[in-house]
């Protein structure tokens, strides 16, 4: 059975909600009544068929197609099932998801994966600002899943991250892992300013020396750990590229808060 599809018409004259578009809202729907649903958010009434060409029966299994950056929150509440973005995707994708898969070939908006419980996000490109962080309303970002960032990520990546893992295989803005209170991060190209702000729990690894630390976090010195060991070879279990090894200088902190996070530079 053919994946449901979804293919933009053109660039849309507002910015489009697409949190309908989930395989638990959509199961036993015909084409035709999937095409009345209202996705527009101006007073201008927009539906599916207004904006999308619709075509496919098996909604497991849901496509994008040449989306840009106004369509949000696609996968928001994804609660199994797969989708999978053949362009850019707009804010919210896969906020307070609790299973399933989403795939983005390119970019995505702000809050990405925000206080997702579970499932796995993959961005083909760059994340703008607070992936896996807070979604409005909640009082904590990332709460369980897998996010991976092919491109850079704006400021505040984890922000209050609770648990989980955060793959950025570009370089992460200020205050990444900004508050955070458990989870692990990875960043293989580094971060801006105030990494670990707040840090409470949880452990930063860094693949290149960072440019800029806080004087609030206690240096340990060199140290070999074996879940390093585990974590990469997990890591390449899911088709990523990524040498961890074993050895890291920790730095514990931030001591002006609970300080018992750790910051890892890979060494």
């Amino acid at each position: 059975m053919s994946a449901l599809t979804f293919e933009l018409k053109a660039k849309p004259n507002q910015r489009l909600d697409l949190s309908p578009l989930v395989p638990e809202r959509l199961a036993g729907m015909s084409v035709k009544d999937i095409a009345k649903l209202a996705i527009g958010t101006t007073r201008e009434t927009l539906t599916v068929g207004d904006a999308f060409k619709v075509k496919g029966k098996n909604a497991e299994s849901i496509r994008f197609v040449r989306t840009d950056a106004r369509c949000d929150r696609i996968g928001a509440g994804l609660k199994g099932g797969e989708i999978v973005v053949e362009g850019n995707a707009g804010a919210y994708l896969g906020a307070g998801m609790k299973k399933g898969k989403i795939a983005v070939t390119g970019s995505a908006g702000v809050l990405a994966g925000a206080s997702m419980s579970g499932g796995h996000i993959a961005i083909g490109r760059d994340a703008g600002e607070r992936a896996g962080g807070v979604l409005t309303g909640d009082t904590l970002g990332m709460k369980g899943g897998f996010l991976t960032i092919g491109g850079n990520a704006g400021a505040l990546v984890g922000e209050r991250m609770r648990r989980g893992l955060l793959v950025v295989s570009g370089r992460a803005g200020d205050y990444a892992g900004g508050r955070m209170i458990a989870g692990t991060i990875v960043l293989k190209r580094g971060a801006g300013r105030y990494a670990g702000y707040g840090l409470r729990r949880g452990s930063l690894i860094f693949m290149e020396k960072p440019k800029d630390l806080l004087p609030t976090f206690n240096d340990c010195g060199v140290l070999e750990f074996d879940y390093l060991r585990l974590l990469e070879k997990w890591l390449k279990g899911t088709g990523m590229r990524i040498s961890l090894g074993a050895k890291a200088r920790r730095l514990i902190g931030d001591m002006a808060v609970l300080g018992k996070g750790e910051i890892l530079v890979l060494a």
